[in-house]
């Protein structure tokens, strides 16, 4: 979930030695997170949703100091793409009601792995192109429960205002997000084919979408700061 999706050919032309805008906004909200965390009774998938985030900062961290040095980072992100989605089914799977869809949802959580991993091992391979197959799933899966969630939050309306809803704000990041980043994944292993400024224009394209991910994300967790101080 992060601007690395654009692969180490991308970054190796346009990499500054220092971190890249959208790290310091995953920072931001790290921070955010951590003090949303300090408020009475926060919401119980916090915990996690700190540690995942704290998890994908390293990784991107990781994978910027290999590619500023020329070296492949895909690895990193195959690898990355499966605890990524494997955990938003988890998290999207606490955000809804549906029994029927929540026992889908617990399935997923332990089948897309598995064919992840036989992907990863077997068909896409480990560094020599971006896992595409796992990606693009995940998407169809994350997007799929993000409208899950909206289609109960509209039919059942609870007590409060969605938009002081944490889970709103996380929702509609994840449906932004991967809703817009398959097209550009779609070219992902063709990319070395393209002009130079076709590169820049995607990798600022997944940019902002990175950056908007991640202001929902610090919306949700202000949300939280904000309302349950006053509530």
């Amino acid at each position: 979930m992060s601007c690395v999706h654009i692969n180490m050919l991308l970054f190796s032309h346009i990499s500054l030695y220092r971190l890249p805008v959208h790290v310091l906004v995953m920072i931001i909200c790290f921070v955010t997170a951590l003090l949303a965390k300090l408020q009475k009774n926060p919401p119980r998938y916090l915990n996690s949703f700190i540690i995942y985030i704290l998890v994908t900062i390293i990784v991107e961290v990781i994978a910027w100091w290999y590619s500023i040095h020329s070296k492949r980072n895909l690895i990193f992100y195959n690898f990355y793409a499966i605890i990524n989605f494997t955990y938003l089914i988890f998290l999207l799977r606490s955000f809804i009601t549906n029994v029927k869809i929540v026992n889908v949802m617990g399935v997923l959580m332990f089948v897309y792995p598995v064919l992840s991993l036989i992907n990863l091992f077997l068909i896409q391979g480990l560094n020599t192109a971006f896992n595409t197959y796992t990606f693009l799933s995940g998407c169809i899966i994350v997007v799929t429960a993000s409208i899950c969630y909206f289609y109960e939050r509209i039919k059942y309306p609870g007590p409060h205002s969605l938009l002081k809803e944490p889970a709103f704000w996380v929702s509609t990041g994840l449906l932004f997000f991967y809703t817009c980043s398959p097209p550009l994944t779609g070219v992902l292993n063709a990319i070395s084919l393209m002009p130079f400024y076709n590169y820049k224009t995607l990798y600022f394209i997944n940019l902002m979408i990175n950056i908007i991910l991640y202001l929902l994300f610090s919306i949700s967790f202000i949300c939280n700061l904000i309302f349950r101080r006053y509530s």
